[in-house]
């Protein structure tokens, strides 16, 4: 009866049932990445596995629904939109294989609490459900915690950890008790004082695990790797894994050559400003027109995120829906030694209504509130992490196909928030030299994250030297370097997308331009790329195909 249901589906019918399948059981296996989407019962109570056995788990689903996929269904018969999803999913496979097989940060970082913290905090900072249940839910999610950190801890029985990174991962076991505490401490007075006692209880339970979790690390320590480099060729393999369409050679050459002519602009524009001072000295310049407290520059990056959301609806350049909600916010305290500046938390897939969270870390010296919080930048942070860059992005992208989720493409989505500062300025929301100034400044970081990437990825550039690098071109303190820096040695060709991304999606744009002629609309372009946020620039250029066909006929 089955069997006989089945092939009475079309290719399409037959998709989506394999795409519902398959998702119901990733989501079983992998329970924090469900909430994270904002499917919350039962995934909420749940921790997954954390042995490698898990990750081979996996793999092996992926690997037999793609399988299945290519044995039971013909890509001829499919619509353009579940083509999309094939190609998605097989790219997936392949990069999921490269990461397991020669990638390994799964026995090579020992970091048990990156993804565990993430997904407590987002529990407990957004409003999805009461907070009676999502401190019940949390209070589950503790009491499973030791069996996961056992299970991490069998991953590295035969195996040599990353150095740098065992010293990152007890930093971040220093800090979980904060984060925990934190809990404790902001549900106080806010849920019944019997469900308050189970959670101190289950917190206080923890101490022991935690204790042996942070011996077991500085042991560790004895035995690691100091070499976390890719390599050449496993890094070239990763970039032509993404469909780039450059190696990394080219790359390279790409972000010496915008760095060059981004610092000769630079120059010119501080001249206009101040003729006679140094650019270091215009820097400083701007860098001091800046909120006088932390909290002032907090309320500056609020109005400045809601001024873009306007300016965006009012001129028709994207898409956005008014239900959306973005919270700005201080960093906590358990995050700020890994978030250097600032990050957004994105909407959840699933959560009605779907709301962000921008965080912004306070300075641990507020004589450097400027350098990043200063006027002339506010507006520019405003574009690349909200209206219309992350957030909306990633809000309309919710909107599209779950498997799009699968495809980890950073090039459109860091590009992408990059590709609408120059964008919003040249539609005049972003205005004046000062701004202008500050956002080729942060281009010049950007060309510099290009060169540092591939060269600590290729295994040409030492950590140190990259530090030294950031300093010196990109203006950015050690401490802020070296944060930065640290972070680059875990996600090779991450860094590289910024300003990479940018320079794809905007040959993309006189691509479409020239296809569609008189036909063209901005609108259509923008609305495009955040419906599709997830997709590679290579699947992205499909769909632009596959849209302006549409719009022939």
């Amino acid at each position: 009866m089955v069997l006989a249901r089945w092939k009475s589906l079309n290719a399409n019918e037959k998709f989506e049932e394999l795409k519902r399948e398959m998702m119901d059981k990733f989501f079983e296996k992998n329970p924090a990445f469900a909430s994270y989407l904002g499917l919350h019962d039962p995934y909420d109570y749940l921790l997954p596995k954390g042995d490698t056995a898990h990750i081979v788990e996996n793999l092996r689903l992926l690997e037999d629904y793609v399988n299945r996929m290519k044995e039971t269904i013909d890509f001829e018969g499919l619509n353009n939109a579940n083509r999309t999803d094939w190609r998605v999913l097989e790219k997936a496979l392949e990069m999921s294989e490269f990461e397991f097989h020669e990638e390994r940060m799964h026995v090579l970082n020992p970091d048990a609490f990156d993804a565990i913290g993430g997904i407590l905090f987002m529990m407990i900072t957004r409003d999805y459900a009461p907070l009676e249940k999502r401190i019940d839910a949390i209070i589950a999610r503790f009491e499973k915690l030791p069996t996961y950190l056992e299970e991490f801890r069998s991953r590295f029985e035969a195996t040599k950890p990353v150095k740098l990174w065992t010293e990152i991962a007890i930093e971040s076991a220093q800090q979980i008790p904060g984060l925990f505490q934190f809990i404790v401490g902001s549900t106080k007075g806010q849920i019944p004082d019997s469900l308050h006692g189970r959670l101190e209880e289950t917190v206080t339970s923890l101490r022991q695990p935690l204790e042996e979790h942070m011996r077991w690390l500085r042991d560790l320590k004895s035995r690691t790797t100091e070499e976390w480099a890719l390599g050449k060729e496993k890094f070239e393999k990763l970039i032509q894994l993404r469909d780039l369409g450059m190696t990394s050679k080219e790359i390279h050459q790409l972000g010496l050559k915008y760095l060059r002519e981004l610092k000769e602009e630079r120059a010119k524009i501080a001249a206009q400003i101040a003729p006679g001072k140094s650019v270091k000295e215009v820097l400083k310049m701007i860098e001091s027109d800046a909120p006088k407290t932390f909290d002032e520059a907090l309320n500056a990056t609020r109005e400045a995120m809601e001024g873009a959301k306007r300016f965006i609806v009012e001129n028709d350049i994207a898409t956005v829906h008014e239900e959306d909600k973005l919270i700005v916010r201080e960093t906590p305290a358990f995050l700020a030694p890994i978030i250097p500046f600032a990050a957004m938390w994105m909407p959840s897939r699933f959560d009605k209504p779907m709301i962000g969270v921008y965080i912004v870390t306070r300075p641990k010296d507020i004589a450097n509130l400027g350098k990043h919080l200063n006027y002339a930048s506010v507006r520019n942070t405003a574009v690349h992490e909200a209206f219309p860059g992350h957030f909306l992005q990633g809000a309309i992208s919710n909107r599209s196909s779950i498997i799009h989720m699968f495809a980890h493409a950073t090039e459109t989505v860091e590009g992408w928030a990059h590709y609408c500062e120059q964008m919003m300025m040249e539609h005049g929301f972003v205005a004046g030299l000062e701004s202008k100034l500050m956002q080729i400044n942060d281009a010049i970081w950007r060309a510099v994250r290009i060169i540092v990437d591939v060269e600590l990825s290729r295994g040409e550039m030492s950590f140190d030297e990259a530090v030294n690098m950031l300093m010196e071109e990109a203006g950015i303190s050690r401490e802020g370097a070296t944060a930065e820096v640290r972070r680059y040695t875990q996600s090779p060709g991450y860094p590289l997308s910024y300003l990479l991304g940018k320079h794809l999606i905007l040959a993309l744009r006189e691509e479409v331009k020239q296809k569609m002629g008189t036909r063209y609309n901005e609108k259509f372009f923008h609305d495009t790329i955040t419906a599709n946020g997830h997709l590679p620039i290579g699947l992205l250029r499909q769909v632009f195909n596959q849209e302006t066909a549409k719009l022939k006929t």
